[in-house]
């Protein structure tokens, strides 16, 4: 019965990751447009973070033997916040505009729905806010590269 809840725990802050990048992903887009960098730059940071207990998540999925899917859905998230920690910020390499676009971009949907699967597989009203949550980023990524073009800004 512990485990049951402790599970329970792990999936409501998973889904509230979720959900939080999301929401950040809508923020950091709309800070493009005009042009509020330290916004930009704080709320990636935020996000990077989220890496942290999702690497929580993982492990005590794993450790709680759970299914694998509790693992693997989760793991892109924590890689895609090492990559853009280490592009971003501790490289700073311009490489939207580089053919390293194309794997970052990949690495990002994979977590995109790696964590919408999650939230899905926690239970039916879960999935569907993080689905819509995630559509209210994706409107907003359309309305930044519509104002500022590829690129940040």
């Amino acid at each position: 019965m512990t485990s049951q809840v402790s599970f329970q725990i792990v999936d409501v802050v998973v889904v509230v990751i979720a959900n939080a990048v999301n929401l950040l992903m809508l923020a950091i887009f709309l800070s493009r447009p005009p042009g509020w960098r330290r916004l930009e730059y704080v709320l990636g940071i935020i996000l990077m973070a989220l890496g942290i207990p999702t690497l929580a998540a993982i492990a005590l999925n794993a450790t709680g033997g759970r299914t694998w899917w509790a693992i693997v859905l989760l793991v892109p998230l924590v890689l895609l916040c090492v990559v853009e920690l280490l592009l971003d910020y501790v490289l700073k390499l311009p490489f939207r505009q580089t053919w390293l676009l194309g794997p970052y971009l990949g690495i990002y949907y994979l977590a995109q729905f790696g964590l919408i699967g999650y939230a899905f597989w926690v239970g039916k009203v879960q999935g569907f806010v993080t689905l819509g949550t995630y559509f209210l980023s994706l409107l907003a990524t359309w309305y930044s590269y519509s104002r500022v073009g590829h690129g940040r800004g």
